[in-house]
């Protein structure tokens, strides 16, 4: 109980520094067109991100996609997630680490009937850049699309000593986000399909990211 308190109070103070924070941005955001055709066609999405990048995306999404599902480990920094994502409109479900199956089948469980469900696809414990699984396999079983999302900003300090290099935007810092084109992964997929499919998402993000270097640096 006592543990639940401090989540939800951390989460709390996170989310009201975060949106502070947010109000000094000097936004830019592309491709939340995608977000919105696809929720109006009530097509399921899983958006797609590096672990490193998350932090501002709550802010930058506010809104966008409410009772969107936000997947977490299943730990204390998972509770205060979901508390974060819980005041920015999104609903967090929490999955153990390296749970395989068990994981893929309370995801499966939350996606069913939501608007959209997001995924750091290399977290929670990396490794940094690596695509796993989890969500090429889901999208291909639920006939989800994948949507490729990255955040890049002019100043931002970064968590050099932790194992996603975690980036936190600075005080009126020029912050984009930009959201990629929808990937329709294909059903059926096979072990070397699913890999094929992780290294497609891989380059999307990679590109996205790119193309985001390329202008908070102009």
């Amino acid at each position: 109980m006592r543990s639940s308190l401090r989540a939800r109070l951390l989460g709390w103070l996170w989310a009201t520094a975060l949106r502070l924070q947010a109000l000094t941005w000097r936004k830019r955001l592309t491709g939340l067109e995608h977000i919105d055709a696809m929720l109006a066609a009530r097509r399921g999405f899983i958006a797609v991100f590096w672990h490193g990048k998350y932090v501002p995306l709550f802010a930058l999404l506010r809104g966008r996609a409410p009772g969107a599902r936000i997947f977490t480990s299943r730990s204390f920094r998972g509770a205060v997630i979901g508390e974060v994502s819980r005041r920015f409109g999104f609903r967090a479900v929490e999955i153990p680490d390296r749970g395989g199956d068990v994981s893929l089948a309370l995801m499966r469980e939350a996606l069913a009937g939501a608007p959209a469900g997001a995924v750091a696809v290399d977290g929670p414990l990396g490794p940094y850049h690596s695509v796993k699984r989890g969500a090429i396999e889901l999208a291909s079983e639920l006939g989800f699309a994948l949507l490729p999302i990255s955040v890049a900003a002019r100043r931002t300090r970064v968590a050099a000593a932790r194992w996603d290099r975690m980036e936190f935007p600075r005080p009126f810092s020029a912050v984009h986000l930009e959201a990629g084109e929808p990937i329709a992964v294909p059903p059926g997929l096979d072990e070397a399909g699913v890999d094929d499919w992780s290294r497609r998402v891989r380059d999307a993000l990679d590109a996205i990211d790119a193309r985001l270097a390329a202008t908070v640096d102009a």
